[in-house]
Formats: C-alpha cells, sequence, structure tokens
C-alpha cells in the first residue's frame, strides 16, 4: 500500500476519478518555445493523432502592475509585479483551482466519455515508445543535500532541502478573476527554466484561456515568516497539450512554464531540477508531492504519498492511459510531481497529480501516463 506522510492510506478504490487538488526581482524572459513538430524531431516520437503542444506568454493583470508600481515604482517589471502582487496573504487567501466549477464539470464530462468508450469496447489512443529518461542535475548554489532521506517522512520539510526547493507551489489568476494556487516540479532541461505541473494549472482547457499572474514559490512553507524563502518567480510562457486546451483530455492534463530568470540565474542552475522519464510502464514505485488545501491539510506545506502505480482501469487487452496511486492527498495538490527512482533528494518526473476520486476523505490520485506524448511537450520546452 502506499502512505502519505504522516497520514494513513485510505484503502485503494477503483472507479473513475473526480478532479484533483484543483487539480515565482528583474528577470530575463524565456525564449518562446518551438513548434511541437520541429520540437518532437529533436529525439522524440510524433504524437498521436496528430496532437500537438501549444504556448501563450502568461499576461500580467492591472492589478498585478498596480501592486508592482507601488512597491518598485513606475518602470517595475512584470516579475517585480508578481513580486509585489503575490503578498504572503494573498497567496493564503488562493483557493485549490478544482474548486472552480468549469474545472469540475470538465473533469465529469471527460470521466462520463471514458466510461461509455468502455463499454463500447474502444481502446485507448496510445503513444508509447522506448524508454526514455534525462537525468537530473544538482543545484550550482546549494552543496548539502539537506539530508533528504529523513526529511521525506517529514511533513515539514526543511525548506534547504532539495525535495523542497525543486518542488513549490504555483499561484495564478483565472480568466474569473479570483486566485488558485497549484503545485509544481522544477525539472532538468537544456533551457534550464522548466517548471512541471497539471495542464489544468495553465490553461482552462476546452473553451477557456491562459492563465494570468503565473508565478512560482519554490519550498514555500507557511510555518515560516517568510512563506517564500526563494522569492517568486515569474513565468515567461506557459505550455499544454493542444488535448488538454482544446479538448479538456484528461489523459493529457500536463503543462509546462517556461521561467524567466531572478536574481540573474536561471531556476534549474539556482536550484537544481529533478530528472524526467517516460514509457517507463503503468505499474512503478513512485513518490508523489503536493500542496493539499482541503481538510485536513491547509495547503501550507509540501506533502508526499508514496506506493505501486497502476492503470485507472483496465479491460481484457487493454488498460487506460492515466494511472493511480493510492494516495489521500485533497484539492490544491494538482501539478504536484511523481518522482520515479526517488533516493530521498532527487528523482526523474514520472507523473503529475490531475484527479482524484472523491472530494470527501479521497484514497487515490490520478495522473496522465507518462508516454511519447509527454516526452513530445518536453522536447517543445525543454530548449526555451
Amino acid at each position: 500500500m502506499g502512505t502519505l506522510t504522516k497520514l494513513s492510506a485510505k484503502s485503494l478504490t477503483v472507479g473513475v476519478g473526480m478532479l484533483a487538488a484543483a487539480s515565482l526581482s528583474i528577470g530575463a524572459a524565456a525564449a518562446a518555445p518551438t513548434s511541437g513538430d520541429a520540437a518532437a524531431s529533436a529525439g522524440g516520437a510524433k504524437t498521436a493523432k496528430g496532437a500537438t503542444n501549444s504556448s501563450s506568454r502568461p499576461t500580467v493583470t492591472p492589478a498585478a502592475k498596480t501592486a508592482g508600481t507601488a512597491r518598485f515604482g513606475v518602470a517595475a517589471t512584470d516579475n517585480q509585479a508578481l513580486e509585489a502582487y503575490w503578498t504572503p496573504a494573498r497567496m493564503r487567501a488562493a483557493v485549490p483551482v478544482a474548486s472552480s466549477g468549469d474545472l469540475s464539470a470538465k473533469a465529469g464530462a471527460w470521466s462520463t466519455s471514458q466510461q461509455l468508450a468502455r463499454q463500447k469496447g474502444m481502446r485507448p489512443v496510445t503513444n508509447d515508445g522506448p524508454l526514455r529518461k534525462v537525468a537530473g542535475a544538482k543545484s550550482k548554489v546549494f552543496t548539502a543535500s539537506g539530508k533528504g532521506v529523513t526529511a521525506a517522512y517529514n511533513p515539514n520539510l526543511p525548506y534547504y532541502s532539495p525535495t523542497a526547493y525543486t518542488a513549490g507551489k504555483v499561484f495564478f489568476t483565472k480568466s474569473d478573476g479570483r486566485n488558485y494556487v497549484c503545485s509544481g516540479t522544477i525539472v532538468n532541461s537544456e533551457g534550464k527554466d522548466s517548471v512541471w505541473t497539471a495542464g489544468h494549472c495553465v490553461n482552462e482547457g476546452s473553451g477557456g484561456s491562459w492563465h494570468s499572474n503565473w508565478a512560482f514559490v519554490p519550498a514555500y512553507d507557511d510555518d515560516l515568516s517568510n512563506p517564500s524563502p526563494y522569492g517568486t518567480w515569474g513565468a515567461a510562457y506557459l505550455s499544454s497539450r493542444s488535448a488538454w486546451t482544446g479538448s479538456s483530455d484528461f489523459s493529457q492534463d500536463i503543462g509546462v512554464a517556461t521561467m524567466n530568470t531572478n536574481f540573474g540565474w536561471h531556476i534549474a542552475d539556482y536550484f537544481g531540477g529533478q530528472g524526467i522519464t517516460v514509457n517507463r510502464g503503468k505499474s512503478t514505485y513512485d513518490y508523489a508531492f503536493g500542496y493539499p488545501a482541503e481538510t485536513p491539510f491547509d495547503g501550507g506545506n509540501l506533502m508526499r504519498c508514496q506506493g505501486w502505480t497502476s492503470p485507472e482501469w483496465d479491460a481484457v487487452f487493454f488498460w487506460s492511459q492515466t494511472v493511480k496511486i493510492p494516495c489521500d492527498m485533497t484539492r490544491g495538490s494538482s501539478g504536484g510531481g511523481w518522482l520515479n527512482s526517488y533516493n530521498g533528494d532527487w528523482g526523474y518526473l514520472n507523473g503529475v497529480n490531475s484527479r482524484i476520486d472523491r472530494i470527501a476523505g479521497p484514497t487515490i490520485m490520478l495522473s496522465p501516463y507518462f508516454d511519447d506524448d509527454a516526452w513530445s511537450l518536453y522536447n517543445y520546452t525543454r530548449y526555451n
């Protein structure tokens, strides 16, 4: 059975999941991601049925610009505006993105469509390929390990441990004008600017828009006098699978934020980044991280589940393109990373928190299966 740090995991349930736990000073802007097909040619397969990747530069709202001007003056940059806007009070007041009704409705519609497809014996579209992986990279700033193995069993992970500072809390504003939270993970890449999360943490899905005021706070910890020990990092671009942005396909509910530099540093150079792996199979031992924000959690600390993954459902000869892990994290943990081959500090991203089986007393967490579609998104963003 999987376990949640300091909490007993409930019994594993099988069925269609409800929506998950929803589901970052002056900086230089990163380059825009390249086209999906061009990026896919750089070591990865093209995507199934013509599905591609898409991206957008996130906007900074007038409210955030006003906050930046008030704090830094009329020449305030967008990064400074985000730093000024996302005060500790505003961070604490932001709510899990899954509490927005449109996202819950899309999750329900997608789950119903999957049930009907199974009843008709329809095989899910797959884009499997060979095992692929990119190793993580250690920080160029921090040299101590932070005693990560011990900290992994403590719900209050020290902010100076690699697990904590490569994870973080995501904040953004949706088109309804409200502020929301998710979770995210720094992933190593050539561009050194990637933060991975859920697709619904960067884009509203079918008929919706890209999020605004997008910020990532590494090692967020509400128990500290300053819950943002390493500052607020703003995004230059948000990217996701077109199957998510156009069709709210939860089997491709993955997103990447290409971050601006901060303090003159690329984020993965400053903190290091976790590795990434795809096509590893649907039965792996993974560790799921996130910031659950509803009872019995308060969203203030990084929490962890662990256990064997399995397909969300299986028929006689085919399986879902979503996987589950025993976990009782609640909404707010959307986008948190699943680490494979985790050694207490470092591992390989092998999934992201996307949905849970029920709102009250969840027992499983679900993720898109990381196949060549995830690899395509990695290639699309890795050099930016």
